[in-house]
């Protein structure tokens, strides 16, 4: 291959030793989006890792989210033991509360046009010692959808889908907290 480049003129040349045919440049852009791609840092996630094996969840009016991640948990092979004592890890989870409201209103009919959801739970991780490894904070999630007054049971039935895809989406924060929580940081329970 050579190059060659003119900078007086802004453009640049390549002389191909082939005859340059689609198949040849989409080989090309996809070489070079690979490498652009490996350049920037990008990879892909990979699997899940936890630096603990043992883990207690405390639930305050968060049941199902309480239930779904330590199901999650288990899949992982991390063990959920009865008492706090006995684990590395305490999740404590609270004030889990879906919610909407209205966001905008027809000026015509004054009837409601756009819905907002929002999804809330409350995390806090510490050890049995009481150190602090994820300070409490809430973990919001917000959807809008469009309400459509013609459409009564259409409107439950995406309000129902989106609520699945925010706990999904929720849950899915929460783990990827808890692979933040470093080994160092644990003692060795038995």
């Amino acid at each position: 291959m050579k190059l060659t480049i003119y900078a007086d003129r802004l453009f640049i040349t390549c002389y191909f030793w082939f005859q340059p045919t689609i198949k040849g440049l989409l080989i090309l852009f996809l070489i070079s989006g690979f490498g652009l791609l490996n350049a920037c840092g990008f990879h892909l996630r990979g699997a899940e890792k936890f630096h603990f094996t043992s883990v207690h969840i405390q639930a305050e009016a968060a049941d199902r989210t309480a239930q779904e991640l330590e199901r999650l948990l288990v899949e992982r092979e991390i063990k959920t033991v009865p008492t706090a004592n006995e684990a590395q890890v305490i999740i404590s989870l609270s004030k889990e509360k879906f919610d909407n409201r209205v966001l905008t209103v027809s000026a015509v009919s004054g009837k409601m046009v756009e819905v907002e959801l929002t999804f809330q739970v409350e995390l806090e991780v510490h050890q049995p010692d009481g150190t602090v490894l994820i300070e409490q904070q809430p973990l919001n999630l917000l959807r809008d959808y469009s309400f459509d007054e013609t459409a009564v049971l259409a409107r439950e039935a995406e309000e129902e889908i989106l609520r699945e895809e925010m706990f999904h989406d929720l849950i899915a924060q929460i783990m990827r907290r808890l692979q933040t929580i470093q080994v160092s940081s644990l003692k060795e329970t038995k």
